[in-house]
């Protein structure tokens, strides 16, 4: 399991546009929030990336950056994007070795949903790649609240982007 103050792994995936993009370019070292989050057909993941495209613009205030990952497919995440009109970017991790370094719990429901698919998880990642604030679920329900999420992100921003 990864611990704070850990530097996050690194990564690279393909988003909803067919583009490869590294953890490092996303975060530009700044603030950064990652959300992990089910499937693009599930109704929490879509109620969960919409309660977090509603603090994107605080987030892009503060200069911090955001982005979410499924195991979908980009054709998954481009359909899902342009319905929800997310602000963000949605990376594809078919194969979960990203979930997988990340500690991301992937479903054991054998007959709930489209499978297979992994739990929702967000990071909020420090200035430096550090884990500042984590939070892995093993089930769909509970995620942590998006606005308050902002509140430690804005804290971090207070103290040159890092939370210690």
């Amino acid at each position: 399991m990864l611990r704070n103050k850990t530097r996050a792994p690194e990564f690279e995936l393909e988003d909803e546009t067919g583009a490869w993009t590294s953890l490092t370019a996303l975060r530009n070292s700044r603030p950064f929030l990652l959300l992990f989050s089910r499937s693009a057909d599930c109704p929490t993941t879509r109620r969960d990336l919409l309660a977090y495209a509603n603090v994107y613009d605080r987030l892009q205030t503060l200069d911090a950056g955001m982005a979410a990952i499924t195991a979908d497919t980009p054709d998954n995440h481009r359909a899902l994007r342009d319905q929800l009109g997310l602000p963000f970017s949605v990376f594809s991790d078919a194969d979960f070795a990203v979930s997988d370094l990340y500690g991301v719990y992937r479903s054991d429901e054998a007959e709930e949903g489209p499978q297979p698919h992994g739990e929702p998880a967000v990071f909020i990642l420090d200035v430096d790649g550090s884990i500042a604030y984590s939070q892995i679920l093993s089930g769909p329900k509970g995620l942590a609240n998006p606005a308050e999420l902002a509140l430690v992100v804005l804290y971090m921003c207070h103290n040159g982007g890092r939370y210690w």
